[in-house]
């Protein structure tokens, strides 16, 4: 049972979505039944395609900030130390897990937060200790890393994985057009237990 309210009123728009939706469900049903060739001039007209090609294009372009980097390399390695040195003070330091147990029990199971308290502070110090280390070479000796900038600045194109989202597929359109009356049987029946299903979690 739902007693916090903001869950409540969450709940409630999720219905009153799915109830719409149910009765949008109902009429597309009935014109598969009845007129399936009134839907396919309305898939005609909403089945317009959008590349995403030009969009990959923009994405897909590297940012330089290296120069920018070395240029202030002082500042920066001073700023990631004194981050680093932060991060060591708090959750080495002034973390209390026992308090954050306390203030959290109530919305986790207390096995997992543990953990999940566990992974937070380990991943920490960790991160910490590597943002200490590069923090140091940027600001004593920057020349070190350019090996490792080398390395790691590997330019990897997602023109490949954005080329198989940019094709068209009407395999479902084609499977309705084929079958139309079924699909619409089975969707008008769906929709109505959907309809009635929401109309009582909210009366």
């Amino acid at each position: 049972m739902l007693t916090n309210p903001v869950y409540v009123l969450l709940w409630r728009d999720l219905a009153i979505f799915l109830l719409i939706g149910a009765l949008l469900g109902v009429l597309l049903g009935l014109l598969l039944i009845f007129k399936p060739q009134y839907l396919e001039r309305i898939n005609r007209v909403a089945n317009r395609w959008f590349s995403t090609r030009h969009i990959s294009r923009w994405l897909d372009r590297s940012v330089s900030i290296e120069r920018w980097f070395y240029r202030h390399h002082r500042a920066v390695g001073i700023v990631i130390v004194l981050g680093a040195a932060y991060i060591f003070i708090y959750f080495g330091i002034l973390f209390d897990k026992a308090t954050m147990l306390q203030n959290l029990s109530g919305r986790l199971p207390v096995k997992l937060l543990d953990g999940l308290l566990d992974a937070l502070v380990l991943g920490s110090l960790v991160g910490a200790a590597v943002a200490l280390i590069a923090g140091l070479f940027l600001w004593l000796r920057p020349s070190l890393l350019r090996g490792i900038e080398e390395k790691a600045n590997q330019w990897v194109s997602s023109r490949r994985a954005t080329k198989v989202l940019d094709v068209p597929h009407g395999q479902v359109d084609i499977f309705i057009a084929r079958h139309a009356q079924r699909a619409g049987w089975l969707l008008l029946l769906g929709s109505i237990y959907l309809f009635f299903a929401m109309f009582r979690s909210l009366a």
